[in-house]
């Protein structure tokens, strides 16, 4: 079995889940040099082999989110929009970004709401190239706040039941995450500047009341049906569970819990208490097949070339032994076949001989079919369109040969009187499946007429 390993890298930080087992390491700086060491130690220390499920987290504070309503159902128009979406609202250029989306459903009427996440490749590039040393390959990037929605959902298991609409607050080192969740599905989040580390000032701290009140009421706003009563504080917001609460429920009617798990408490109990780890831990808890997901080309082609590098060897080694053992065989069978085929040449040749009168009596035969027999006979066909044929249609041409289909070509006053026509002959045993093959106007003498062909299979 695959062990699933998640990874976080935030500003001084490495974060990672194996399995359900979390481990932190200080960063001296984001260079490719530095991550690698501190991944490569963590997984040594966690015994991990080499058949992983890598899913790499990117924090929110490096992300631009965007809700969007957008008037399609279809998956590919939608992204041709959310193309020129990016061209008109994002101040980069389209080659500058990754992004990827959620669909989060139809409105009934005429829009798809959709959740957008748009960020810089530069700040995926370094992450990446960290992970060659250590011989990773990540299979999916993922948004944090979306794990934060996870870690909710599993904390809550058999614990809490969940509304349809809450907030999740997640407070990490220096930044926090404000996330709006509706229909039990990510609606929205926002980014707070102020993390566990200036939360120990009190200007900071001032700074945050103000950005947190300004965040509640623009998700409020961006979907207003939402009517969030709960608000669940994940990550090191342990400590300002009072203070945050004093913010939410004065001005907000919000009702603030912190909500923690074994796997966190056990983290906390080692002394660091302001790194939150909830959205690795929610995407180790679960995810779901709809999360956003950034795709960048570099480690498509990678996946996609190991995946057809392991192809090539697999069919090799297998074409190789077919090869084998098929060759004995077919070295062994080949003078029989050669000596059948010899034997084969003769027969044919002196049956050839005596095949001649054959040829003439079931040449005779193909002929005397066409009249004997009731359905196939062109007389039947005669008989049944001169029964069915109205005086309003002038029929000057039919073709017919055994086998093929029936063909019929005349000319008429007016189309509907042609449609009545195929549809009768349609509907009677003899010509079943007539079909009109075209209709086209021209002059007769001097009167207007349809012509038509109709065929019948």
């Amino acid at each position: 079995m695959r062990t699933r390993v998640v990874i976080e890298v935030l500003e001084g930080w490495l974060k990672v889940s194996v399995g359900r087992k979390v481990a932190v390491a200080p960063l001296a700086n984001l260079e490719p040099g530095s991550i690698s060491s501190a991944l490569n130690l963590i997984l040594k220390q966690n015994k991990c082999g080499k058949d992983l499920e890598v899913s790499v987290v990117l924090s929110r504070n490096k992300i631009t989110v965007r809700r969007v309503d957008l008037p399609s159902q279809d998956p590919a128009e939608i992204e041709q929009m959310l193309g020129l979406y990016l061209i008109r609202q994002i101040p980069y250029h389209k080659e500058e970004v990754s992004w990827a989306y959620q669909n989060l459903g139809f409105d009934g009427v005429s829009n798809s709401h959709l959740i957008l996440a748009v960020a810089l490749k530069n700040v995926f590039k370094n992450i990446v190239s960290s992970f060659v040393p250590v011989n990773i390959l990540p299979e999916s990037i993922l948004m944090s706040s979306q794990g934060l929605v996870h870690y909710v959902v599993d904390a809550c298991r058999n614990k809490i039941a969940l509304p349809g609409s809450y907030m999740i607050l997640d407070i990490d080192v220096n930044y926090s995450d404000l996330v709006l969740v509706h229909n039990h599905k990510l609606g929205s989040s926002v980014v707070i500047p102020q993390g566990a580390e200036q939360l120990k000032e009190l200007p900071e701290k001032e700074k945050f009341a103000a950005e947190f009140k300004q965040a509640l009421v623009a998700l409020n706003n961006e979907i207003p049906e939402a009517r969030c009563e709960r608000l669940f504080l994940t990550g090191a917001a342990s400590s300002h569970l009072g203070f945050v609460e004093s913010i939410s429920a004065k001005d907000f009617n919000l009702k603030a819990q912190y909500l923690s798990s074994k796997e966190y408490d056990n983290f906390l109990a080692c002394g660091f208490g302001g790194v939150s780890l909830s959205a690795i831990l929610g995407f180790s808890a679960q995810a779901a097949k709809d999360d956003l997901k950034f795709i960048l080309p570099e480690i498509q082609i990678k996946k996609d070339m190991k995946f057809k590098l392991q192809q090539l060897m697999i069919l090799g080694v297998g074409l190789i032994y077919i090869l084998i053992m098929l060759g004995g065989g077919a070295l062994v069978r080949l003078v029989q076949q050669q000596s059948y085929a010899a034997d084969l040449k003769n027969r044919v040749v002196s049956l050839g001989k005596d095949a001649k009168g054959l040829e003439d009596i079931i040449s005779k035969l193909k002929i005397a079919r066409q009249y004997t027999d009731v359905k196939s006979s062109a007389l039947t066909y005669l008989n049944g369109l001169n029964r069915l044929c109205p005086d309003n249609i002038v029929i000057t041409n039919y073709n017919w040969e055994l086998g093929k289909a029936f063909t019929i070509r005349g000319y008429a006053q007016a189309i509907p009187d042609i449609l009545d026509f195929t549809n009768t002959l349609g509907n009677s045993e003899t010509f079943k499946g007539a079909q009109n093959r075209y209709t086209r106007r021209r002059k007769l003498k001097d009167n207007d007429v349809v012509d038509f062909e109709i065929f019948v299979k």
